[in-house]
């Protein structure tokens, strides 16, 4: 999978394939116990448990000229910063114009909010 990861991005301009690659790579292991699939027809990789909204997680969405980190309950999450963009009912997300967006340690915090609220949702 992670050869399909590389070659999904590289479809991308080089800047939004590196910051798509460098968000999947922050991302992505703190899924370890959950399912990520890659979903062409929708351009992006999806985080969860199951490909239905109740067992969707997160999304990385790579755009022409940035990259959205798209939490499905994304209103169910407390975001103390105001990083998340409001994109409807109960979706959010981030937006990165840049590399050095990625590194800022509050995304992973924001993302493991997000796996506990699934996890204490389906319980």
């Amino acid at each position: 999978m992670e050869k399909e990861i590389e070659d999904f991005f590289n479809s991308f301009n080089k800047d939004v394939a590196v910051i798509g690659s460098e968000l999947y790579k922050m991302v992505s292991p703190l899924f370890a116990t959950k399912k990520q699939w890659l979903d062409i027809p929708d351009g992006m990789i999806t985080f969860g448990t199951e490909k239905n909204m109740k067992g969707e997680i997160c999304y990385i969405k790579p755009l022409k000229d940035s990259v959205n980190l798209g939490f499905f309950h994304g209103t169910a999450i407390e975001d103390k910063k105001g990083y998340l963009i409001e994109t409807g009912k109960k979706l959010r997300h981030i937006k990165f114009k840049k590399l050095d967006d990625v590194k800022d340690e509050y995304i992973i915090e924001l993302v493991k909010k997000a796996i506990e609220e699934h996890d204490n949702r389906n319980a």
